[in-house]
């Protein structure tokens, strides 16, 4: 077999950029190779280098890092160590890769005939471009016109495939390449990059937090933890016998059906919203929501569920007043109209029901410290805040440090702190687990599973993780083109679901690596 990708030795470095020292080994002695038509996973949490190793593989090495030792070989070259215009020449032609990001990875302002355009020549035919993008899983004309906000993620995903696969490459690298989508639609994609890699007989590298991805589209697995590969294998056999404990603990943070981290409560007692009868109109006739009715229970956890563009976080974004309803009503547990205005309500409104966004850099200013981000509106004092940093389990080093310096799972912890401050009723969590390895994902729930337990509040939590919410809630909602398709207690849905959706959903969290 022709070696298509190789590491020997390779370690790299993280330098602070103000004082030139060095602040971690980021790679350590990586040894990996890769021959043309093999299929590599690397799984690790966050920080364990997997996504340096491969962009490596490209010739991109991030600012404030150094190869230090060792050398990387793809198709024959050394990446690092070339002309950019040799680097160039080699994107999509010998090596492609799908960066993780999918909004920064296509160009807000092109269309998709534009990005194909810009890399294959402006005279390239419509048909060259509709034929890549049905191999992709996308059929029409229409997308060519198309620009990247105005198609879905798992659309999105096909477009750059299609994209790093129009000039035919030897070696695909693909990183957290279903990160943002739901189970349903990250199962399609993922059959269509299997599809795809046995009909062209490319080398696959494909970077995960998610067992359940690798274990779909890949041959082997390496299992990455703090720069170092501590387990190699056939991946039937890592998931099956795991040998070093790293794997292990991975392997069971993994979300399971019927595996419950906090106990349902049966009863439901006074309501903090009532939603009766609720629609959000956008776009002329497009119903984000049509006809929502529920209620949340004091004390009670409820999981909505349902693949992008169902409608969850914009549910979420009429509770608490950052989306307008068409019509219908909405009122809190004493009776107050939550259609009412933002700047119309009354502070103690406005505190009662407070929202954690999926993603904490868009919520968390980079400049300002912890305390100065928990504090800045919420006019608490340090023990306050030092209380709500103690109820999300972190300690008093976190008051001086920034976004930059803390990891994901911290990020998301601080979000939810400073959320507390504002002693709410009802907490809304949108997706807040989406972008977080498996590890961090089973500490950052038990974590909330903790803090409902302590505080008693009510809380509804958004996710596309079925395994995820059925461990967590009392109830679950589940969601598709804007309307309820199905509700009931966890154990009813998960157990004898009736809408053909909620069987897909829960037949596929049953057959990925979660038994």
């Amino acid at each position: 077999m022709n070696t298509i990708l190789q590491f020997d030795q390779v370690c790299v470095e993280a330098r602070d950029r103000d004082r030139n020292r060095v602040v971690t080994p980021i790679l350590q002695s990586v040894d990996l190779k890769v021959e043309m038509g093999e299929r590599l996973g690397i799984v690790g949490g966050s920080g364990s280098g997997k996504s340096t190793l491969l962009r490596i593989a490209a010739g991109v090495l991030s600012p404030g890092l150094r190869l230090t030792s060792g050398t990387v070989s793809t198709a024959g070259v050394n990446m690092l160590d070339v002309e950019p215009k040799v680097r160039q020449e080699m994107y999509g032609s010998s090596v492609a890769l799908v960066a993780q990001s999918l909004g920064e990875a296509l160009t807000s302002h092109l269309t998709i005939r534009a990005h194909f355009r810009d890399t294959l020549g402006r005279d390239v035919a419509d048909e060259t471009i509709l034929s890549s993008l049905d191999d992709a899983g996308l059929d029409g004309a229409k997308y060519l016109h198309r620009y990247p906000h105005q198609i879905s993620g798992g659309e999105r995903q096909r477009v750059l495939l299609a994209l790093a696969l129009v000039r035919s490459p030897s070696l695909l690298l693909l990183d957290e390449p279903t990160s943002a989508l739901d189970i349903g639609i990250a199962a399609d994609v993922l059959a269509t990059i299997n599809r795809l890699q046995k009909s062209r007989g490319f080398a696959l590298v494909c970077v995960s937090h998610d067992f359940g991805v690798v274990g779909r589209v890949c041959d082997r697995v390496a299992v990455m933890s703090r720069g170092q590969i501590v387990e190699h294998g056939l991946t039937e056999h890592v998931l099956a016998t795991p040998s070093a404990s790293y794997t292990q603990s991975l392997l069971a943070s993994i979300p399971r059906l019927h595996v419950r981290i906090r106990e349902p409560q049966l009863s439901v007692q006074q309501p903090v919203v009532v939603v009766r009868d609720l629609t959000v109109i956008r776009s002329g006739s497009t119903r984000a929501l049509d006809s929502i009715n529920l209620e949340v229970g004091k004390g009670e956890v409820v999981g909505v569920i349902g693949e992008s563009g169902s409608g969850k976080s914009t549910l979420l974004s009429v509770m608490c007043g950052l989306v307008s309803s068409t019509s219908g009503a909405i009122h809190d547990g004493n009776g107050f109209d939550l259609s009412t205005p933002l700047r119309d309500r009354p502070l103690a409104v406005l505190s009662e029901i407070q929202l954690v966004f999926q993603n904490p850099d868009d919520s968390l200013n980079p400049v300002r410290t912890v305390e100065q981000s928990m504090s800045r509106y919420t006019h608490v004092s340090r023990d306050e805040v030092l209380a709500a940093l103690d109820a999300v389990e972190l300690s008093q080093q976190f008051l001086s440090r920034r976004p930059s310096q803390m990891s994901g799972g911290e990020k998301q912890r601080v979000a939810v702190a400073r959320a507390l401050l504002a002693h709410p009723q009802l907490l809304l969590l949108d997706e807040v687990t989406s972008a977080l390895d498996v590890t961090v994902q089973a500490s950052v729930v038990k974590m909330l599973a903790s803090v409902q337990s302590a505080t008693g509040m009510s809380m509804v939590i958004v996710s596309h993780d079925i395994a995820l919410i059925a461990s967590f809630a009392d109830r679950l909602i589940v969601l598709r083109n804007g309307r309820v398709v199905e509700q009931g207690s966890v154990d009813a849905v998960i157990d004898a679901p009736t809408d053909p959706y909620t069987q897909h959903l829960v037949k596929l969290a049953a057959t990925t690596i979660r038994k």
